[in-house]
Order: C-alpha cells, then structure tokens, then sequence
C-alpha cells in the first residue's frame, strides 16, 4: 500500500490565528465543505498552539510507514490518500468522496491523536473505512439519513474494527479504544458490553432500519450505559468475527463483498447473538 499524504495544517497555521478561516477552509473545500455537514458544526474551528500542532503532525506522519507495511503484507496494493488538518475537535476521522479526484480520501484531523498507539489503532481504522467504501460504495452514505443509520453503521464499524484487528493484530480491548482511555476502564467497559451483548443484539436487530439525528450506538454520552457509549463498535467487532470466522474471510475477501451479501451475513450473526449462541 502507498499512503498519499496532504497535510494542510500550514495552512491553519498561517490563517487561523489571524482568523481567516474561510483563506484555510478554501485550501481543500471539498473536504471543509462534507466535515461541516456531518462532523461538526458549520464554521467552527478549534485553537491549537502551533508547537502542539507541528508535535500531533510530526506523531501522525512517523507511523504512516508502518502502516503502509502492515496493509502491504495483507496484500493491500492500493494509493490512498490521506489528509491532515486542524478541526473542530469533534471526532478522529473518518472517509469522504471527493468529486473532483473521483476517490475516497481519509480524512484526519490531527487535535484527535495524541500517542503512537492511537495513530496505530484510530488511523488503520479511518484507511479501512476508505477501503471499503472504494470497493462496495453502496456502504457509503449520501445524506445524514444514511450516516446514522444502525444498520449500516453497525457494518461499516464493525467491519472497520475487525479489520484494524486483522492489519495490527491487536487484542479486543486494544482494538477498540487503543489507549484513549484507561486499561481498566477499558476492560470494565468490555466486560459490561460481553454481560449484555445479546440484550444489545436483540435491540439493534429492532432498531436496525432506524436513523437518527446522532446514532447513541456510536457515541459517547453515558460512561455508565454501554448502548450509549461506543457498543456498537463492541457488537459490530463480534457480528464480523462471527461472520469471518464461519465463512474463512479474510479482510480483502470481506471488503469486497456486495452489500447485500454482507446484510444477509451480518443479520444471521446478529440474530444468533441475540439467541445467546457461541
């Protein structure tokens, strides 16, 4: 694999501080223009200091080459190209279509990562995300409907997921939170979402055609209540295993299915969890 890198944070560097946002929004508004629509409110723009910024950059690009290794030794011979820049804060990453390269572009902004371990585990996941939307872009969402749809999200992450774990070989726990918080409230969190995992099964087979405006399954709201704080991504993980594990798939096979497929997979799966099987 060969990662093709834009880094636009010079630009926030030369612009923000003197608030001309809109100068550093035009320098890839493609990208400013879908990140203001789904991933943060239109306009907003954090401050970050220009050493902190340089550091998170300099993190960001000394691990790309090993990730680029890990992809190239499963057999990924894909460009991809990603892009640093400066956001709003509000998440790390994620992959959009941009029209005029006619191709899924990962996106990272840099605010979100902090140690190696994170680049490692958050970034795998962002390229995986890139492709499989280029392989089967019916994954891919067009409007906010399609973003928060269970169902979809359900797939994509959990696919995401278990593809990060296949390219770094990570546990678990480490493949979905990295080091983002803390090993043990990592480990309770896991073993609150293996306690309910066939109550959280049965509720998204119900809420599976569902959108709504945030997807609670995806987000961090409640510490307290694992539906509400990242158990999708701990219900997509184990739906994929099951998937992988009975029909031998590997990453590139899984990638490439077509989305019904997938769906029929995935529902099966989802169901016997909801049973309470192995």
């Amino acid at each position: 694999m060969q990662i093709e890198l834009l880094d636009i944070t010079p630009k926030y560097l030369h612009n923000a501080p003197q608030r001309r946002n809109q100068a550093y929004f035009a320098a890839y508004p493609e990208l400013f223009r879908h990140y203001y629509r789904y991933w943060a409110v239109a306009g907003d723009l954090m401050h970050l200091a220009e050493h902190i910024a340089q550091e998170k950059v300099a993190l960001i690009k000394s691990r790309l080459p090993f990730l680029e290794r890990a992809f190239t030794r499963k057999g990924f011979k894909d460009k991809v190209r990603v892009v640093l820049f400066v956001g709003a804060d509000t998440t790390n990453g994620h992959a959009f279509w941009d029209e005029s390269i006619q191709s899924f572009v990962v996106w990272l902004p840099v605010e979100a990562y902090t140690t190696p371990l994170q680049v490692d585990v958050f970034v795998t996941h962002e390229i995986i995300h890139a492709l499989h939307y280029t392989r089967e872009p019916e994954f891919y969402f067009q409007d906010e409907k399609g973003k928060y749809l269970v169902g979809r999200q359900v797939i994509t992450e959990g696919i995401a997921t278990w593809g990060t774990q296949s390219i770094t070989g990570k546990d678990d726990v480490t493949t979905l939170w990295a080091d983002y918080v803390s090993p043990s409230f990592a480990e309770r969190w896991y073993k609150r979402c293996h306690i309910q995992s066939q109550a959280m099964a049965q509720r998204i087979l119900g809420e599976w055609n569902e959108s709504r405006e945030e997807n609670e399954w995806f987000s961090m709201w409640d510490e307290n209540d694992v539906t509400r704080y990242r158990g999708g991504y701990y219900v997509g993980l184990q739906v994929i295993k099951r998937v992988c594990g009975e029909h031998a798939l590997d990453l590139r096979s899984l990638l490439v299915l077509e989305k019904q497929e997938v769906e029929t997979l995935v529902l099966r799966a989802l169901k016997e969890m909801a049973r309470g099987g192995p």
